[in-house]
């Protein structure tokens, strides 16, 4: 091992040291007490702290290392929790389909087309397409539009069938 690469270690190690009481008490707060998510959120700390160790400079003062350490937790945790609000389409291949049950009737296909009723016709082909599981980018290769016309799109639809389900919901109370 180089020189260079054991200073690296040694100062992770000692950042670590230094900051591990605060690090462990946000990752308790932010996993509010669930001793499993709390680890994970820690490991995934050190993993950032040691991936940015490089932007932190050598002569920082113990105030500005602090604010530096704290700033990478949050930034840690504000990741994992837009990760977890995402959708994550999974597109069907060869290797899923197999898993994929035949329905015993259409019942979701009589939903899809009633969902369906409201959209444009240019709507309605991306909103079969998304249903079908095909990805922002490929549905913008599929409608010959650019990728982020696509994801407004989807956008778009998903706004106009939330609206439109909250009004009816609204008009049966």
């Amino acid at each position: 091992m180089e020189d260079n690469e054991r200073q690296q270690y040694d100062r992770f190690d000692s950042l670590i040291a230094r900051h591990r009481g605060l690090i462990d008490s946000l990752c308790t707060r932010h996993a509010l007490g669930d001793v499993n998510r709390c680890d994970e959120l820690r490991q995934e700390c050190y993993i950032s702290i040691w991936h940015y160790l490089p932007t932190l400079r050598n002569d920082a003062k113990p105030f500005h290392e602090t604010a530096w350490v704290v700033w990478h937790c949050r930034s840690v945790f504000s990741h994992l929790h837009y990760q977890r609000r995402t959708l994550h389409f999974q597109p069907i291949d060869d290797n899923t389909t197999d898993t994929i049950g035949e329905p015993d009737d259409d019942r979701l296909g009589d939903i899809l087309d009633t969902l369906a009723i409201l959209l444009t016709p240019h709507e309605r082909r991306a909103f079969y397409l998304m249903a079908e599981g095909y990805s922002a980018e490929e549905i913008a290769l599929e409608l010959g539009i650019k990728h982020r016309s696509a994801v407004l799109l989807r956008h778009r639809i998903i706004e106009k069938l939330r609206q439109n389900i909250s009004k009816q919901q609204n008009n049966n109370l």
